[in-house]
């Protein structure tokens, strides 16, 4: 039976499309000259963020953007600099607002009913999530257990210690018991190398990268396009379960349970 869901943030149960740390890392490169694509920034959403800005700061076009501004390779120094004007620019935004995501509440009201367990890990430090979850409580989101890789020695996504902490504070009985969900591929990279089982969420995710009145203002046919990309990146991941929002967790728990009573 399972016993625990552990959500992502950002992505997932809060900020539509994962906007504000993508926001906050363009702000960051662009004060230093460097000017970094949306699809190099999502990339590498759901790492902890000190790890994100080196994993960028290894793209050959970032660095040829560096050697032509600073005549030198990207350095300690600068990943420093970045991560300090990271993390400014996204703080100044997650004190101003928290929004959760659609169809959240009714999701945990229904794990609330059936006794199971509810944790998240983030690539945010604890700083930011402070700020997050100050938001969310007050809108009515208050997982039980909220962890960053400060928790865990710093090995943040894909490794899977933040879960397996998870799993050994809520005495879970086995991997399989317990269902990591997120927005994006080193989500599932988590939950996979963690051996619980792992869903794909689609509208609002990181990967699909739009507003939510972006992505209402889509015809049909273009929805469904988008949400294909998006789900087609999830099964190449190895996602176990791929669902387009909140709403449909229950489901997919209601069959997970029938298929062990079997």
């Amino acid at each position: 039976m399972i016993e625990v869901v552990i959500f992502d943030w950002a992505g997932t149960t809060v900020d539509y499309g994962s906007l504000a740390p993508v926001e906050a890392f363009r702000a960051a490169f662009n004060t230093k000259k460097i000017y970094p694509s949306d699809s190099q920034i999502r990339q590498f959403m759901g790492m902890s963020k000190s790890d994100h800005i080196w994993k960028m700061l290894e793209l050959p076009e970032i660095v040829q953007q560096f050697e032509e501004e600073y005549q030198h390779l990207p350095t300690e120094a600068d990943h420093d600099e970045l991560y300090d004007l990271f993390e400014s620019a996204l703080m100044a935004h997650l004190v101003k607002k928290t929004e959760l995501k659609p169809y959240l509440l009714d999701a945990i009201d229904y794990l609330q009913q059936q006794d199971i367990k509810i944790a998240t890990t983030t690539g945010y430090t604890p700083k930011m999530m402070e700020a997050v979850a100050t938001g969310a409580a007050k809108l009515g989101y208050r997982p039980e257990m909220i962890l960053t890789s400060a928790d865990v020695e710093n090995h943040g996504r894909p490794y899977p210690d933040m879960i397996n902490k998870i799993l050994t504070e809520f005495a879970i009985s086995a991997p399989e018991n317990a269902i990591n969900i997120g927005d994006t591929i080193v989500d599932i990279e988590e939950g996979k190398n963690a051996k619980v089982k792992t869903i794909g969420i689609v509208e609002g995710s990181s990967l699909m990268g739009m507003t939510e009145s972006e992505y209402q203002a889509l015809s049909e046919e273009a929805r469904i396009e988008a949400c294909e990309l998006v789900r087609q990146q999830f099964i190449n991941a190895g996602a176990d379960f791929i669902i387009n929002n909140l709403s449909e967790l229950p489901e997919v728990i209601k069959s997970l349970n029938q298929l062990k009573e079997m």
